[in-house]
């Protein structure tokens, strides 16, 4: 059975390389939901892309990393503050 990430087609994963511009793309698909790549795409991202990346990576998985210590050390305070509105989550 596939998981999420690999459902996502080549196609469309190819909307999120323009993010990753100083990375290897392999290594990025490899590694989606890390804090790292989470971030830069919650920080960088445009809808389309977010939708992209969204589809490949679960909504609770993007609402743990919010959540998270490492949110508050990898986003903007801006970015944080929208990510947090956006999917309800209480400010820490």
């Amino acid at each position: 059975m596939k998981t999420k990430k690999e459902t996502v087609t080549r196609t469309k994963f190819n909307k999120l390389k323009p993010l990753f511009w100083d990375y290897e793309i392999e290594s990025v698909k490899k590694h989606l939901d890390s804090a790292f790549v989470i971030s830069r795409v919650l920080e960088l991202a445009d809808p389309d892309q977010f939708e992209v990346f969204r589809n490949a990576v679960s909504d609770e998985k993007i609402k743990e990393f919010i959540k998270s210590e490492k949110a508050k050390k990898l986003l903007s305070k801006k970015s944080l503050n929208f990510w947090q509105i956006y999917y309800g989550i209480k400010k820490t």
